[in-house]
């Protein structure tokens, strides 16, 4: 297993009168090589979350062991939290309006210069990891802030690639995109999962839980409510995890209800729908 949270809790303004407790004895697995999607209602823990997952925060107890790394509440204890950085990487949400510098390449760059490589290595690195999100190098002289949405978004995912992160989170990867850069990043996304990278999204959006995750974990007022695969989620009743089903499964789970032998857990886009209907006799 990649990562294992065992018995996690966190609060934030701890010992004050407005204490707020985040994360409340938490304890799953994220597997290795899979696309995991964390989901819950604003304020569920999920931000607090992924953040402990990067070193970010320390968990007021309990630990994190993520590969051979472990996070705990005690500092002194978490000497190699920026080799930790470096094997779980954060794209947050809306990463684009961290870009900074004045050409694309420096700015895929900046992160490797901070691990002490030389200014011709980070540049190097980052002509790489900008070709691996399909941005060639028309792109590498350009202001940053010229680009398009979407565009933005892949600088800023290349910038963290370049790294060459084990683990990558993505904090609502699609947020404020239109459908075709929602589709690039997302079939990025698949991408770098088929070339070995496991993958935590957090998304409010169930449709990228239905067809781009393996499993789910859902987060409801700092503890853990439901860890599964998404057609196991979306055969429970959702009412109090504040989400909708996405009409595809509602679609395939009424099929189902009319005695058609549908395989629900193979149901994540329109083309496996079809593809089991056509195999019905």
């Amino acid at each position: 297993m990649a990562i294992k949270i065992n018995d996690v809790s966190f609060s934030y303004l701890k010992k004050t009168p407005n204490e707020v407790k985040a994360l409340d004895h938490v304890s799953f697995e994220i597997p290795k090589g899979k696309i995991t999607s964390i989901i819950g209602h604003t304020g569920s823990g999920k931000s607090t979350l992924i953040q402990m997952l990067n070193g970010l925060l320390l968990p007021d107890s309990g630990f994190l062991e993520i590969d051979d790394f472990k996070v705990t509440s005690e500092k002194r204890k978490n000497k190699r939290i920026k080799d930790l950085r470096k094997h779980v990487s954060i794209v947050f949400q809306f990463p684009e309006y961290q870009l900074f510098e004045e050409t694309v390449e420096k700015d895929v760059a900046f992160g490797l210069k901070n691990y002490g490589l030389k200014e011709n290595e980070s540049i190097e690195k980052a002509h790489l990891a900008l070709k691996e999100v399909g941005l060639d190098k028309s792109f590498y002289k350009r202001s940053p802030f010229e680009l398009s949405g979407g565009e933005k978004r892949r600088v800023a995912i290349a910038g963290i690639l370049a790294i060459d992160p084990e683990i990558l989170i993505l904090d609502e990867p699609t947020a404020g995109l239109d459908p075709k850069g929602s589709e690039l990043i997302l079939n990025l996304i698949k991408e770098l999962n088929r070339n070995g990278k496991t993958i935590i999204l957090v998304t409010h959006d169930m449709n990228i839980v239905l067809n781009h995750s393996d499993y789910v974990i859902v987060l409801n007022d700092s503890t853990l409510s439901f860890k599964g695969t998404p057609s196991e989620l979306f055969t429970r009743d959702v009412s109090n995890y504040s989400i909708e089903i996405p009409e595809l499964f509602k679609f395939a789970l009424l099929l189902k209800e009319h005695q058609l032998n549908i395989d629900i857990e193979k149901i994540k886009n329109v083309d496996d729908l079809i593809n089991q209907l056509k195999e019905i006799k």
